[in-house]
């Protein structure tokens, strides 16, 4: 998809899931998301970049971790980002938020992988 159509179908994919248009909007080429009770992201990275190809990053904070039973949980996000290989990743911010995304680039995604995503 090119990306300026990228750039449209984003949005109203979101508002056909029911995010406001008022506010889905994060900025350029950002847009929130809401699934359940989870804030979510929506990203281009690299548009603007000279000799960059453009990249859709899908993240989404899912759970503080915890000081009790942290090397556990630290371990069994490890243990889940080895089975879903390449295909999506947990990370812990500097919050000690767990957060799962999801990415491609942008040069040839089609809108069911955009809800896939």
């Amino acid at each position: 998809m090119e990306l300026d159509a990228l750039r449209r179908t984003i949005p109203e994919l979101l508002v056909k899931l029911g995010e406001d248009p008022a506010t889905v909007a994060l900025g350029d080429d950002a847009w929130v998301v809401h699934h359940g009770s989870a804030t979510g992201y929506v990203a281009i990275l690299g548009a603007t970049e000279p000799g960059w190809d453009p990249f859709l990053h899908v993240k989404f904070r899912v759970v503080q971790v915890p000081q009790r039973g942290r090397e556990a949980m630290l371990r069994t996000l490890l243990s889940i980002n080895h089975v879903l290989g390449a295909y999506a990743a947990f990370s812990v911010d500097e919050n000690d938020c767990a957060w799962l995304g999801a990415g491609r680039f942008c040069a040839d995604v089609e809108e069911p992988e955009l809800l896939e995503l």
